[in-house]
């Protein structure tokens, strides 16, 4: 299982800068997307699950992102 890790650190820190910027600016997009989505489907008739889950998925993307900038310096 380190070995994976390892590996996947070692392929993030090997990108070219540009594959690596379009791939978090790609992250973050979505999770601004999810975050706005969150806030437009409140209408009252929303499940509140269905509305927490985008936040929830919001916030790990964002992580994922902190967590990427992380290995790769």
């Amino acid at each position: 299982m380190k070995s994976l890790y390892y590996q996947f650190v070692n392929f993030v820190q090997t990108m070219k800068p540009i594959y690596f910027i379009t791939l978090w600016m790609a992250l973050f997009a979505i999770s601004l997307v999810l975050v706005m989505k969150f806030f437009k489907l409140y209408n009252g008739t929303q499940k509140k699950f269905e509305k927490i889950s985008l936040i929830i998925l919001a916030v790990l993307l964002f992580a994922v992102l902190i967590y990427l900038t992380y290995i790769r310096n």
